[in-house]
């Protein structure tokens, strides 16, 4: 406890919670630490804690914000905790002294947010404590104390509380700070139950810190795991996609043991895989191998990691199209039933259907136009899909040699001219100039898309005519 600065409202927590006989730790920040704060945010934190103390409030900066700053990755996402005090008259009063607009301000959940004018986001939170009403998972939110405010968080790193230039640690949460371990505050099995979606966290603190999940943890998500489909499809969606963004390999490892992955998406079966083919022995071994392959290549797109698991709802990646088109419906049912955004979904379903035609593209000559149109369909994502098919082609024991395809794909799509254009024929020239109505126009325009990119005409009007004319002079 050298050189602490401290002030009233550390003295009134500290009271407060030894009034409660809470065992607690206080630890002092280094000073290199305390200099890795945006000077924007230190500048604004001590505003508000001088407008707190003219209103005679109490306030401390609790949760992610002192983890990243212990951990020496500083975030601008601050959390006041105010548990002395009016929560709204302390915030209308910092949003009009700094310029700020209160942007959300929730009774229910007792937060308000304050945007400042210098884009900086700060939350407000009020003392509070959550319980459930069965059948229900929206909590019922309740003025607390401090103290059950703090004993309410989901794991020991993200319940410190820090006032200045120290912090109190009520649940040991530095140790595992430095042990980089995820683990909860109380009874696994209870902290899962109150929110589910906490399951989620827990992978996704794991994979953004490189933390490990304690074993009393991950057994409590076991226990717990076939309820996180309780929790809203879009904040399960929300969590896996940040898990992804910071380690998709840890995250697919994480979902497999704690059985997140099986009831998240149990139409993906973990079964025995023909030997003969792959190099790897099950369905679960061969999607970790092919996440492995593009994490390797440092592929950041998440959405080409949600193809590549989703794309084993169904062997049938190859063959005829009923069963590729019965693939991409299924894919597509679950993409949304968890409400992914239709952009989201149009991405993952294009990978995985451009992924196939680069297959069928290996076992059969095709012609340039076919390869132009299809630089044209997948447009800027095409290094994406021959990522996503070296992945998969990584664990057949039998590889297609792609090298070819791929360098002739490159080189036929340097000419842009012959990909991004607009045909010299309209519609209507054509149906006039031809006399032909409805599809047979359609039909027309995708000859001449054809041609063009085959280079057999230029694409210009004389051109285009003569061609359609000798097109339909031999009907």
């Amino acid at each position: 406890m050298d050189n602490l600065k401290v002030d009233s409202d550390y003295h009134i927590c500290l009271e407060i919670l030894n009034n409660a006989g809470i065992q607690l730790e206080i630890h002092s920040i280094e000073k290199d630490k305390l200099d890795r704060i945006n000077p924007q945010v230190f500048a604004k934190i001590e505003q508000i804690k001088q407008i707190s103390k003219k209103l005679g409030c109490s306030i401390g900066i609790v949760g992610g914000f002192v983890r990243d700053l212990l951990l020496e990755k500083p975030t601008e996402d601050v959390d006041f905790v105010v548990f002395q005090g009016d929560i709204n008259e302390l915030t209308e009063e910092i949003a009009a002294q700094l310029g700020g607009k209160i942007g959300k301000m929730s009774n229910r959940t007792l937060t308000t947010q304050i945007r400042f004018s210098d884009n900086l986001v700060f939350e407000f939170n009020s003392t509070r404590k959550e319980r459930y009403e069965y059948p229900s998972r929206v909590p019922i939110v309740e003025e607390a104390t401090i103290v059950e405010d703090l004993y309410r968080r989901d794991f020991t790193i993200n319940a410190l509380i820090m006032f200045d230039n120290h912090y109190i640690d009520i649940f040991s949460g530095t140790k595992d700070l430095e042990n980089g371990l995820i683990q909860t505050t109380r009874d696994p099995e209870t902290v899962f139950h109150e929110d589910y979606l906490r399951m989620f966290r827990a992978i996704r603190f794991a994979c953004r810190l490189n933390f490990t999940i304690s074993d009393d943890t991950k057994d409590g998500i076991k226990l717990q795991v076939k309820n996180i489909l309780d929790v809203p499809s879009e904040r399960i969606i929300h969590e896996l996609k940040l898990s992804l963004e910071h380690n998709p390999l840890l995250t697919f490892q994480l979902m497999v043991e704690l059985g997140i992955l099986e009831t998240m998406f149990p139409q993906i079966k973990d079964i025995k895989v023909d030997q003969k083919i792959f190099n790897v022995s099950t369905t679960y071994r061969k999607i970790e191998s092919e996440i492995q392959s593009l994490y390797t290549n440092d592929i950041s797109d998440i959405y080409l990691y949600i193809a590549v698991i989703l794309k084993e709802v169904s062997s049938k990646i190859a063959g005829n199209k009923e069963n590729i088109d019965d693939m991409l419906k299924e894919v597509e049912e679950i993409l949304r039933k968890y409400k992914f955004s239709n952009k989201e979904t149009n991405t993952i379903l294009s990978y995985l259907e451009h992924y196939i035609l680069l297959v069928n593209f290996t076992q059969k000559q095709v012609s340039d136009a076919e390869i132009r149109l299809f630089i044209r369909s997948v447009d800027s994502k095409i290094n994406m899909v021959f990522h996503l098919l070296k992945a998969i082609q990584s664990v057949k024991v039998s590889k297609i040699n792609f090298e070819n395809l791929e360098k002739r794909v490159h080189k036929l799509g340097l000419k842009r001219e012959l990909i991004d254009f607009k045909i010299a024929l309209n519609g209507k020239e054509i149906a006039a100039h031809f006399n032909i109505i409805g599809h047979e126009i359609g039909k027309a325009k995708n000859l001449l898309t054809l041609a063009i990119m085959n280079e057999e005409i230029t694409n210009t009007k004389e051109e285009c005519i003569k061609f359609l004319e000798r097109y339909f002079s031999r009907d």
